[in-house]
């Protein structure tokens, strides 16, 4: 089954996504979010995170929207021990 991850926006004062894992950080003129398709930026004013379930991945935001910017999801990097590059 493929991810999924949803953006609502009603009258560019509220919006409502879904599919989000956690909240990275806010402020009341940017919110960025991990989703399961990788990172969201949301730009504006007077923003203000009015709910945000870690259980169902749904958040609620408020304030006047400017833009919203989408991020592609980095694959995880095998981690290499410092031994393994010091020979390799």
């Amino acid at each position: 089954m493929d991810a999924v991850q949803d953006v609502c926006l009603f009258s560019r004062k509220n919006m409502e996504l879904t599919g989000i894992e956690e909240v990275e950080g806010f402020t009341d003129e940017l919110i960025t979010v991990s989703s399961v398709l990788g990172m969201i930026a949301i730009e504006g004013r007077n923003l203000k995170i009015t709910s945000f379930s870690t259980d169902d991945g749904n958040l609620r935001i408020t304030g006047d929207f400017d833009s919203i910017s989408y991020y592609a999801k980095r694959e995880k990097q095998e981690k290499i021990g410092l031994f393994s590059r010091l020979i390799g």
